[in-house]
Protein backbone atom coordinates (compact mmCIF):
# COMPACT_ATOMS: atom_id res chain seq x y z
CA UNK A 1 0.00 0.00 0.00
CA UNK A 2 1.61 3.26 -1.18
CA UNK A 3 -0.17 5.37 1.39
CA UNK A 4 1.24 9.07 -0.42
CA UNK A 5 -0.36 7.81 -3.82
CA UNK A 6 -3.74 7.04 -1.48
CA UNK A 7 -3.77 10.78 0.01
CA UNK A 8 -2.77 12.01 -2.87
CA UNK A 9 -5.71 10.48 -4.72
CA UNK A 10 -8.23 11.45 -2.28
CA UNK A 11 -6.65 14.98 -2.09
CA UNK A 12 -7.43 15.28 -5.99
CA UNK A 13 -11.15 13.30 -5.54
CA UNK A 14 -11.85 15.79 -3.00
CA UNK A 15 -10.66 19.34 -4.45
CA UNK A 16 -12.10 18.28 -7.87
CA UNK A 17 -9.02 19.26 -9.81
CA UNK A 18 -11.02 17.62 -12.70
CA UNK A 19 -13.99 16.61 -13.65
CA UNK A 20 -14.30 12.77 -13.04
CA UNK A 21 -17.34 10.36 -13.96
CA UNK A 22 -19.26 8.63 -11.48
CA UNK A 23 -17.08 5.37 -12.11
CA UNK A 24 -14.32 7.22 -11.00
CA UNK A 25 -15.58 9.02 -8.21
CA UNK A 26 -16.43 5.56 -6.89
CA UNK A 27 -13.54 4.17 -7.48
CA UNK A 28 -12.05 7.23 -5.17
CA UNK A 29 -14.71 6.43 -2.44
CA UNK A 30 -13.37 3.18 -2.70
CA UNK A 31 -9.92 3.98 -2.12
CA UNK A 32 -11.40 6.03 0.63
CA UNK A 33 -12.08 2.61 2.12
CA UNK A 34 -8.88 1.10 1.89
CA UNK A 35 -7.80 3.99 3.82
CA UNK A 36 -9.77 3.80 6.52
CA UNK A 37 -8.75 -0.44 6.76
CA UNK A 38 -5.30 1.05 7.23
CA UNK A 39 -5.87 3.96 9.37
CA UNK A 40 -3.62 2.63 11.96
CA UNK A 41 -0.49 2.76 9.21
CA UNK A 42 -0.52 6.43 8.97
CA UNK A 43 1.43 8.58 11.04
CA UNK A 44 -0.03 11.51 12.49
CA UNK A 45 1.01 14.33 10.04
CA UNK A 46 -0.65 11.99 7.57
CA UNK A 47 -3.72 11.28 9.80
CA UNK A 48 -3.99 15.25 10.09
CA UNK A 49 -4.12 15.37 6.00
CA UNK A 50 -6.83 13.14 5.95
CA UNK A 51 -9.03 14.89 8.19
CA UNK A 52 -8.80 18.40 6.34
CA UNK A 53 -9.94 16.23 3.05
CA UNK A 54 -12.51 14.92 5.14
CA UNK A 55 -14.07 18.37 6.12
CA UNK A 56 -13.54 19.19 2.12
CA UNK A 57 -15.57 16.17 1.37
CA UNK A 58 -18.57 17.03 3.86
CA UNK A 59 -19.01 21.00 2.37
CA UNK A 60 -18.52 19.15 -0.73
CA UNK A 61 -21.17 16.43 -0.43
CA UNK A 62 -24.08 18.36 -2.48
CA UNK A 63 -21.55 18.73 -5.78
CA UNK A 64 -20.19 14.94 -5.28
CA UNK A 65 -23.84 13.77 -4.90
CA UNK A 66 -24.81 15.68 -7.58
CA UNK A 67 -22.29 13.75 -9.64
CA UNK A 68 -22.66 10.40 -8.28
CA UNK A 69 -26.87 10.61 -7.84
CA UNK A 70 -27.97 7.28 -9.45
CA UNK A 71 -25.06 5.74 -8.58
CA UNK A 72 -24.50 5.46 -4.58
CA UNK A 73 -27.44 3.75 -3.49
CA UNK A 74 -26.57 0.20 -4.76
CA UNK A 75 -22.91 0.68 -3.01
CA UNK A 76 -24.65 1.98 0.52
CA UNK A 77 -26.50 -1.36 0.88
CA UNK A 78 -23.16 -2.81 1.89
CA UNK A 79 -21.89 -0.14 4.04
CA UNK A 80 -21.85 0.73 7.19
CA UNK A 81 -22.59 4.13 8.18
CA UNK A 82 -19.32 4.43 10.06
CA UNK A 83 -17.83 4.89 6.47
CA UNK A 84 -20.01 8.10 6.00
CA UNK A 85 -18.39 9.02 2.59
CA UNK A 86 -20.63 6.48 0.79
CA UNK A 87 -23.61 8.77 2.36
CA UNK A 88 -23.11 12.04 -0.05
CA UNK A 89 -26.56 12.38 -0.08
CA UNK A 90 -27.57 11.86 3.32
CA UNK A 91 -24.72 14.65 4.38
CA UNK A 92 -26.20 16.90 1.75
CA UNK A 93 -29.64 16.67 2.93
CA UNK A 94 -28.27 17.40 6.68
CA UNK A 95 -29.72 14.19 7.70
CA UNK A 96 -26.14 12.60 8.30
CA UNK A 97 -23.05 14.98 10.50
CA UNK A 98 -20.01 12.40 10.01
CA UNK A 99 -18.11 12.87 13.29
CA UNK A 100 -14.57 13.73 11.88
CA UNK A 101 -11.46 12.74 14.14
Amino acid sequence: MDKKHLIKGYDIFVNGEWDLSPFEHLYELECRDVIQEHINDFNETEKEEIKKLEEILVKRAPLFYKALKGFLKAKQKNKPKSHWWWYLDEIADNKLKPQIK
